[in-house]
C-alpha cells in the first residue's frame, strides 16, 4: 500500500532534510506553515512512498532533523521538537 508521509519540521532544518530526502531518491513537495506551541515558521513536508520505505523516510527525518532548545518567556528555555510526522494510507498515488 501506498503511505503520505507528512513531514512538519523546523525551518532551520528543513534544508537538510530535503537535501538527505532527495539523495536517497525520494521526492517531496515543500510547504510554508505556521503552528504548534512557539507559533514559528515551519516547514510542511508531503512525501510519497511504499510501505516498505517508511521506516526509512522516518529515519532520514530522524538523522537530519535534531531536537533543540527554543527560549521561552522569562528566560526558561522550551524542548521544541525538530519534528512532527504523520504516515496516512493512500488509496491511489499518481505521478503524472
Amino acid at each position: 500500500m501506498k503511505k503520505l508521509i507528512v513531514a512538519v519540521i523546523q525551518n532551520e532544518v528543513a534544508d537538510a532534510v530535503v537535501d538527505a530526502l532527495l539523495e536517497a531518491e525520494f521526492r517531496a513537495t515543500r510547504l510554508a506553515s505556521t503552528g504548534g506551541f512557539l507559533r514559528r515558521g515551519n516547514t510542511t513536508l508531503l512525501i510519497g512512498a511504499d510501505e516498505d520505505q517508511v521506516d526509512q523516510v522516518l529515519d532520514l527525518v530522524r538523522q537530519n532533523a535534531r531536537s533543540g532548545i527554543a527560549p521561552g518567556e522569562g528566560g526558561d528555555a522550551a524542548m521544541a521538537a525538530a519534528a512532527t510526522v504523520f504516515v496516512l494510507d493512500l488509496e491511489e498515488y499518481q505521478r503524472l
